[in-house]
């Protein structure tokens, strides 16, 4: 089965459900699966804005930024 009759046969069975406690519990694991789904789409753009970053040189070498870390905390 591909996506769109997956979707399709999960919308038909909870329009048959009448129990509210299940369709909360549904409502619920929807709401976790977007929100971790969100979650990881920020996270890739994230990291693809860092690669964008790195290419164009706009990153300091870690030695440096370590160093400039220990100056500022007087480590």
């Amino acid at each position: 089965m591909n996506i769109a009759s997956e979707k399709a046969d999960i919308l038909e069975r909870v329009e048959k459900v009448n129990d509210l406690a299940l369709i909360r519990a549904i409502k619920n694991l929807l709401d976790f699966g977007l929100t971790r789904q969100q979650e990881n789409e920020a996270l890739e753009q994230s990291i693809e804005r860092g690669l964008n970053e790195s290419r164009l040189g706009k990153v300091r070498p870690h030695n440096v930024a370590m160093k400039e870390f220990r100056d500022k905390y007087k480590l």
